[in-house]
């Protein structure tokens, strides 16, 4: 935080350097966040703080300590060879929304009286989660006292320069603050100025490769994918003549690039620029693994042959490699480019397949493996074979995978609200609740949970309670058509048909193509005898769905309201041929 205001009944500002050059992936908003807590602290609000705690042990480097994660999965705790799962892109998004929340609960609990003005400066040499962050706010913000304000220019002047001071120190002290993570994260910024200022453009590229493997390991895609061009330009000299490391290196830069939508540049690192120099038969498994996945999941268009090529190519290099690893990592690995098969049986329309493959492999970890080895990746063999069950509509079966996987791994979120969906196709909407419920203790807020839980509670009866859910949904994610034509119909049961006729214009200027907003907005058109206007927005559905013989019947009973019989009767039957049809 540059500086802030004097506390005042009215306004209290605070002025944050967004630079990701400066305080990297959480620049500015750290130092916001920083004064929140320290504030909520010293107010004994321990439940805020514990309710946000995820949040804050990611964003706080210097709190981490006195912030756990309470409910830490195997996947915020998984490192090196254990880590086969990263986290999904929104889980960094996840954390945006906690930020976003604890600031406006802080204004209401200690700055009641006042606006919060929030001065983003510099804010074009942010990165994307700082960015999201002020862009957020902004949204949610005003509502709740608290406002973005952009700089003038003096503010934009007085940003102090980057002190490297402490870097020059740190580097001169040796090559191992490069394996202490904790220090890269503190003072990567710093140690890259340093080194660029000194001309050395390797030593620079070494802390960028720190850097970039840090931020993928948090899930920062983006700001993992920013260093990816200095570190290629150096790759080779950062690798040299070691297989394993270029590997180890070229996979942390793919998953950068992948996610900032570089793919092709993702896909000719791993096949031109690295291919050629692998010859050891476990790496070049690894290679064709990912090589695999560019074809089957990555790319826009899928080519499942090319992906079946590259697995069996590397179930055949993992097999040769058998001599080279210990037992318990071969057959781990082994069962990893299995599991990518059985994805790939999914795809190729063979379910079956893909829960055998998944079920032996889990057998075979079983036995090899030591209970407290590799238990990510079982419980991601598991949760893979309740997807497939639950795809095949065999809901009793895929819920018994999905306990066995939530056994494995509790705090896993994502697992309680899956599990939750098919408890709600399976007609238990009050276990699908609890499920729910699960899934929102257990992370930062996101709006699928939410959505989910609006739908629950609507098949219950519980209207209200739906409305509230959606309602916290759409804070999190404004742009959500389906969320805002459900909340409509919500609003329409309730008696609130003012607020749905604006849900339904505002899921129309997301997506003016959506027959189902242009008829339910006809309809609430119509209620309010408005004939033109519903029978412009019947018109407009019908252009985009033509064959559909119902709409011709609701169109129908405008042109009757109209009092005009002739086009009432054109449209009756053209319904009545379309259904003939």
């Amino acid at each position: 935080m540059i500086g802030t205001s004097h506390p005042s009944e009215l306004v209290q500002k605070f002025v944050l350097d967004m630079r990701f050059e400066r305080g990297g992936a959480w620049a500015g908003v750290e130092d916001l966040i920083e004064r929140a807590y320290l504030d909520l602290k010293s107010l004994g609000a321990a439940q805020v703080i514990d309710r946000h705690a995820y949040e804050l042990h990611f964003v706080l480097r210097r709190h981490r300590d006195a912030v756990p994660l309470k409910y830490a999965s195997l996947t915020d705790v998984a490192s090196g060879m254990e880590k086969t799962r990263n986290y999904p892109v929104d889980r960094a998004y996840r954390i945006v929304h906690g930020l976003v929340d604890l600031v406006l609960t802080w204004r209401s609990l200690t700055r009641a009286n006042a606006e919060v003005v929030v001065v983003p400066v510099a804010s074009d040499a942010a990165q994307h989660l700082a960015r999201r962050f002020v862009a957020e706010l902004a949204q949610r913000g005003p509502t709740a006292g608290v406002r973005i304000e952009h700089p003038d220019g003096a503010i934009a002047r007085a940003l102090t320069p980057i002190d490297i001071n402490a870097a020059a120190e740190i580097a001169n002290g040796g090559p191992e603050h490069l394996l202490d993570m904790n220090l890269i994260e503190e003072h990567h910024p710093g140690l890259i100025a340093y080194h660029l200022g000194r001309e050395d453009e390797t030593a620079a590229a070494r802390v960028a490769l720190r850097a970039l493997c840090l931020y993928n390991h948090f899930g920062y895609y983006h700001e993992s994918g920013s260093f990816a061009d200095r570190v290629i330009a150096h790759l080779d000299e950062l690798a040299g003549e070691d297989q394993e490391a270029r590997w180890n290196y070229v996979g942390n830069i793919f998953q950068g690039l992948v996610m900032t939508d570089r793919l092709e540049e993702a896909r000719s690192l791993v096949e031109d620029a690295t291919a050629p120099k692998l010859s050891r038969p476990d790496l070049r498994a690894k290679m064709h693994y990912l090589l695999g996945m560019v074809h089957l999941r990555y790319s826009a268009q899928k080519d499942v042959g090319r992906a079946e090529e590259h697995l069996l190519a590397a179930r055949g290099d993992i097999s040769a490699a058998r001599d080279l690893m210990r037992p318990a990592d071969h057959a781990f690995y082994s069962v990893f480019i299995e599991n990518g098969l059985a994805f790939l049986r999914v795809r190729q329309g063979r379910p079956r397949d893909a829960i055998d493959l998944c079920r032996s492999g889990f057998e075979l970890l079983d036995r090899v493996l030591a209970d407290d080895e590799h238990r990510l990746h079982r419980s991601v063999l598991l949760y893979n074979t309740a997807q497939v069950y639950a795809m095949l509509g065999e809901l009793e079966e895929a819920l018994h995978f999905y306990d066995l996987s939530i056994e494995m791994d509790p705090y896993y979120s994502e697992y309680h609200n899956e599990s939750g969906n098919l408890l709600l196709r399976a007609e238990q909407p009050g276990a699908a609740l609890e499920r729910y419920a699960e899934a929102i203790r257990y992370s930062a807020p996101y709006p699928e949970v939410f959505h989910n839980m609006g739908v629950c509670l609507a098949r219950m009866g519980k209207l209200e309670e739906a409305r509230e859910a959606f309602d916290r949904s759409l804070e999190l994610d404004p742009d959500q058509v389906d969320v805002l034509l459900m909340r409509a119909e919500v609003l329409d049961s309730l008696g609130a048909a003012e607020q749905q006729l604006r849900d339904l214009d505002a899921a129309l200027l997301l997506d003016p193509d959506r027959t189902e907003a242009r008829v339910n907005r006809a309809v609430a058109l119509y209620d309010r005898q408005q004939y033109d206007l519903a029978l412009a927005d019947m018109d407009r559905a019908i252009e985009i769905a033509p064959t559909q013989p119902d709409l011709y019947v609701s169109r129908s009973e405008v042109h009757r309201a109209m009092g005009r019989s002739d086009l009432l009767a054109q449209d009756l039957e053209r319904a009545g041929a379309l259904r003939a049809a």
